[in-house]
């Protein structure tokens, strides 16, 4: 390890027997003390860089679209109302990619599969009550599923819809 000392004015690196400023010491050595924002600013680029490819390996790049049911869009979605059988929400939205009886009888089709490391992904299903729709929703999950931004809610009472929905499903 190098210790610097000072006598006579001059700095001395302990294992290097050359002054700094003597014109035998190494360039790069006396450029890097004349400007250490140089070397920082290769370090904190450095960090920088490294700390992104980190993120996108570890967490995932962001959503692409590529885990919803084929043929999903927003306005196909938005043609599906409660009271439909389930042939007819078949005919508009297609095969769901899971279906799923709750405790309490009602079937829910889910139309996007949960992604994995990602910020946000959609959580599309339909409901059914006695085989009719009851509940079209779109749900934007974020943070692996812990926060919940409702951008789509259809029911027989009310209607939300949130410009959001065009950009999350193609």
């Amino acid at each position: 390890m190098a210790v610097s000392s000072v006598r006579d004015g001059q700095t001395r690196m302990g294992i290097f027997p050359l002054t700094l400023s003597s014109p035998e010491s190494p360039v790069l050595l006396r450029a890097s003390l004349g400007r250490p924002q140089a070397w920082w600013d290769r370090l904190f680029l450095g960090l920088v860089s490294t700390g992104a490819v980190a993120f996108y390996v570890g967490f995932g790049v962001p959503w692409s679209g590529s885990h919803l049911a084929p043929g999903l869009s927003a306005a196909k979605l938005r043609s599906v109302s409660p009271g439909m059988s389930e042939d007819e929400v078949i005919q508009r939205l297609g095969m769901p990619l899971a279906r799923e009886v709750t405790p309490s009888g009602r079937l829910h089709w889910d139309y996007a599969k949960p992604v994995a490391k990602v910020r946000q992904y959609p959580k599309v299903y339909v409901s059914f009550a006695a085989g009719c729709v009851s509940v079209v929703e779109v749900e934007l999950k974020t943070s692996w599923g812990v926060d919940e931004e409702v951008l789509y809610l259809r029911t027989p009472e009310r209607v939300i819809e949130r410009p959001e929905l065009d950009d999350v499903l193609p």
